[in-house]
């Protein structure tokens, strides 16, 4: 007989707020390595009726995987990141290397539904940036 445990987590305001950090840090770093694959997607590819002799040859940039992607993580923990269009210095020490990890998982597995497909054939849609409304509760996380 197998037994489940459901625990409920009631965190306290300090608690909140450093998850809310994490979720930023995370959020930024899923979209990071996203916009990186689709820039190589759109980068790579060629459109059906153009001919590739007429286009430009240049060596192709190699396709970003989970390793690949995985290995900046050292790199961009050592300093403090600022996200462009907002000017917000992110600490990517204050966030477990294993969830970081885990994030880059994410996107690689989101990416590869995108471009090869499950085991039956069928591909999923393109993968989407995450926003801040993707919160499931805004008021839980802000206090």
């Amino acid at each position: 007989m197998k037994v489940t445990y459901q625990y409920q987590f009631y965190p306290n305001t300090i608690q909140k707020l450093s998850l809310n950090h994490w979720l930023r840090i995370c959020r930024y770093w899923y979209n990071r390595q996203l916009g990186d694959r689709f820039d190589w997607w759109e980068s790579n590819r060629t459109a059906i009726n153009a001919c590739p002799l007429v286009a430009s040859i240049s060596t192709p940039r190699a396709q970003p995987n989970y390793y690949s992607q995985k290995q900046q993580l050292p790199v961009i923990k050592k300093d403090l990141v600022k996200v462009f269009h907002s000017g917000e210095l992110l600490d990517f020490k204050q966030v477990d290397s294993t969830i970081l990890q885990d994030v880059s998982k994410r996107v690689d597995k989101a990416f590869e539904r995108f471009i090869v497909g499950d085991s039956k054939g069928g591909r999923s849609g393109k993968p989407r940036f995450k926003t801040l409304s993707g919160l499931p509760d805004d008021d839980f996380f802000y206090g």
